[in-house]
């Protein structure tokens, strides 16, 4: 037969090459030891003792079994003729596009497929229809659960992911829900999870050229559908994660350039009880303030992620000066509480050179400071004339004054005039013209100092 051969024992047939080895991994089986045997494109037709029965060689299904009186002979032309010792059949194929659509309705897609191939219709006709059946066959695996299958069918055939996503009625918002011409089946258990681990992989595919594709696209209603499209990927890929890849939400809410939906997200965390995962979600939608009220909420608890002040801390350290008021509104609380890591929000920042976070204004830390809590702000000005090297002379001068307020408070008395001390005879930055007569006549050697300056 051309460039193969058949080659039967008993009721089993290989096809071999011109090198003698197996074409197909598995034999063709027939039902009794055929008589005679033909390839007729892309089947094959054997006699047997009392049928003659048409098989496909790849995918191997029975496509047709004719009974006939003691078949004999096969013989092949533009039809195929069977003969016993007194009569002749004629057997005729139907057109393709029949046989196609017979095995469709018993879902035989991968034969299906092979005669779409054979289909002499212009480009258009044929595109269409090896797209109809890939999609069925698509749809056809999902429902058997067979979903890594069916999505890489469906990432082949460029499936729009909202489509794709509608398989799993709870991923979609009800905005994009919709009803759909074939029956979805209701997942559940083990095999719900084995289909959101397959539409992971076929999401994290379309993000990934989604990202690539979209640039510096000039067509308005283009881009805003790409956004849109990009939203809805992320947040179905935050829900999928949630419920079956937990360690892979933080980092895709820590991702720069993730478009995860707040509202649809945040109902998705909070159901799940994800409080450290919603935090990183306001973050990244700059919903600090909602960020802050959460951690305030659990920080008060016994137990959790976020219970204690830690996680405050850190937040704070990480807003930048465009968010002075919310950093100055959820650091009182700390600062009365925890003094030394209340300090730390203003004076340990987060260095990263890919933060967007910059330096706080000084002069408005130090006037809140001083309304919370004095020694605070003591130990704050120590740390940006002693350690940031400040010389501004106001910021001087507002660091003596406080150690004369806490001085003749009767606070720390011995400690705070021996740094006054210190500091009056190694500053060169401070104003002395403007401080002496601030201090009372008792304050003898310190009042030395500032005139010899």
């Amino acid at each position: 037969f051309g460039h193969f051969s058949l080659l039967g024992k008993d009721e089993m047939t290989v096809i071999v090459n011109a090198d003698g080895k197996p074409t197909q991994k598995h034999a063709t089986m027939w039902s009794e030891p055929p008589l005679v045997m033909e390839y007729y494109h892309p089947y094959l037709i054997a006699i047997l003792p009392s049928l003659v029965e048409i098989r496909s060689i790849e995918p191997k299904v029975l496509v047709q079994t004719i009974q006939l009186p003691h078949p004999k002979y096969l013989a092949l032309g533009r039809s195929v003729f069977v003969a016993s010792s007194n009569a002749i059949w004629r057997l005729v194929a139907k057109p393709l596009s029949l046989q196609i659509e017979q095995f469709m309705s018993s879902s035989q897609f991968e034969l299906s497929l092979r005669l779409a191939e054979m289909i002499d219709d212009d480009d258009e006709k044929k595109f269409e229809c090896l797209y109809d059946i890939q999609f069925k066959f698509a749809l056809h695996l999902f429902t058997k659960h067979r979903f890594e299958e069916s999505l890489r069918i469906f990432a082949r055939l460029d499936t729009g992911p909202i489509e794709v996503i509608g398989l799993f009625p709870a991923l979609l918002p009800k905005s994009h829900t919709k009803q759909y011409d074939y029956r979805v089946p209701v997942l559940a258990g083990a095999e719900l999870e084995k289909g959101y681990l397959a539409l992971i992989e076929y999401l994290m595919e379309k993000r990934n050229l989604q990202k690539k594709s979209t640039g510096n696209d000039s067509d308005v209603d283009l881009a805003s559908y790409q956004r849109d499209l990009s939203e809805i990927i992320d947040t179905t890929l935050l829900k999928c994660y949630v419920e079956v890849k937990e360690s892979l939400v933080g980092p895709l809410l820590k991702h720069p350039d993730n478009n995860c939906h707040l509202q649809e997200s945040e109902r998705t965390l909070i159901k799940a009880e994800k409080w450290s995962d919603l935090v990183l979600l306001y973050s990244s939608k700059r919903e600090h303030a909602k960020a802050l009220k959460l951690l305030i909420e659990k920080a008060h608890q016994k137990s959790g992620s976020l219970s204690g002040h830690t996680r405050t801390v850190e937040y704070l350290q990480n807003l930048g000066p465009d968010y002075l008021d919310l950093i100055f509104e959820y650091s009182k609380w700390i600062l009365k509480a925890h003094q030394f890591d209340g300090l730390k929000i203003f004076t340990v920042r987060n260095e990263d050179p890919r933060s967007e976070v910059g330096p706080l204004p000084v002069e408005k830390v130090v006037k809140f400071l001083k309304e919370v809590n004095k020694e605070i702000a003591i130990k704050y000005l120590e740390h940006v004339i002693h350690e940031w090297r400040y010389k501004t002379p106001d910021l001087h001068n507002e660091l003596i004054l406080l150690y004369l307020f806490e001085i003749q408070e009767n606070r720390f008395v011995e400690d705070y005039r021996e740094q006054l001390m210190s500091f009056l005879e190694n500053s060169e930055s401070y104003k002395a013209a403007t401080l002496i007569r601030r201090f009372p006549p008792d304050f003898r050697h310190e009042r030395a100092l500032l005139s010899e300056n």
